[in-house]
């Protein structure tokens, strides 16, 4: 299982600011970077059975798994991805948008609105 690290964990309970920034890239370098751009720009998202992250798509995030290529291949899921860091992030500062329904079906509803 990944875990933030104790700096990134302290940092963020200060809240969004330089010294969670600082912390982020010292750790985690570009992902941390990217992580913090999606939780200071709102893009984290959370249904009742996944968090979504949104970046260039949508990426599911489920515990230690994402379905970012990033994760998938050149990490080859053995480290966390920016996507898993903001979701752990936002976990911890409550910076997520919640919606009270199912991932699953919000992409049905989706696909039905854009057929008609």
């Amino acid at each position: 299982m990944f875990s933030l690290s104790t700096r990134v964990v302290k940092a963020a309970k200060k809240g969004l600011g330089y010294e969670l920034y600082k912390a982020l890239i010292l750790e985690y370098g570009k992902r941390g970077e990217k992580a913090f751009f999606y939780l200071k720009e709102k893009r984290v998202k959370k249904y009742k059975d996944f968090f979504i992250v949104v970046g260039t798509n949508e990426y599911i995030v489920d515990g230690n798994f994402c379905t970012c290529m990033d994760f998938q291949f050149n990490l080859k899921a053995k480290s966390a991805c920016s996507h898993i860091i903001a979701v752990r992030l936002a976990r911890i500062m409550r910076l997520y948008e919640y919606y009270d329904c199912y991932y699953v079906d919000f992409l049905r509803d989706k696909k039905a609105r854009e057929r008609s």
